[in-house]
């Protein structure tokens, strides 16, 4: 899990290019509210490529900030801000208004969830409650390994 999330960092930083290229092209880059938000719109949506894989290694309150990926990404805020590296990482989360990397995983698994539940279709809610039914047999199923146990 851990070579997964080092592998993560290739995209992010291709979406942090991106995100540089894009603000020097349209002379953005002395302003730091457009960054934050170019950082939104380029570099997060690259951070959640194959975060299930890599982003419950680190859902456990106090290992939010353990992830490589997460650690390049408070670097790229804190220089966004022009602030110290030892500034903390959560009073620059908050003035930047994001939250862990970890926290869009989860909200994105608990809307997938919400989807199957609230579908149309017969079917995919169907499979969701065999597959929860199934995980007082066997705890490797994958609704119950993918996000619930983060939901006690």
């Amino acid at each position: 899990m851990a070579a997964a999330a080092e592998h993560m960092l290739t995209p992010y930083t291709a979406g942090c290019r991106r995100m540089k290229q894009f603000a020097s092209e349209h002379r953005l880059t002395d302003r730091p509210h457009s960054m934050l938000w170019l950082a939104k719109g380029y570099a997060l949506p690259a951070s959640m490529y194959a975060s299930r894989i890599w982003g419950t290694r680190y859902m456990k309150q106090g290992a939010e900030t353990d992830c490589p990926l997460q650690t390049v990404h408070m670097c790229l805020l804190k220089g966004i801000l022009g602030v110290k590296r030892t500034t903390l990482n959560w009073s620059v989360l908050h003035e930047c208004g994001q939250e862990p990397l970890q926290f869009y995983w989860f909200r994105t698994a608990v809307r997938f969830n919400n989807a199957l539940l609230c579908s149309n279709s017969a079917t995919l809610a169907r499979v969701l409650k065999a597959d929860i039914a199934m995980s007082t047999v066997n705890k490797k199923c994958w609704s119950v390994t993918s996000w619930m146990p983060y939901m006690v």
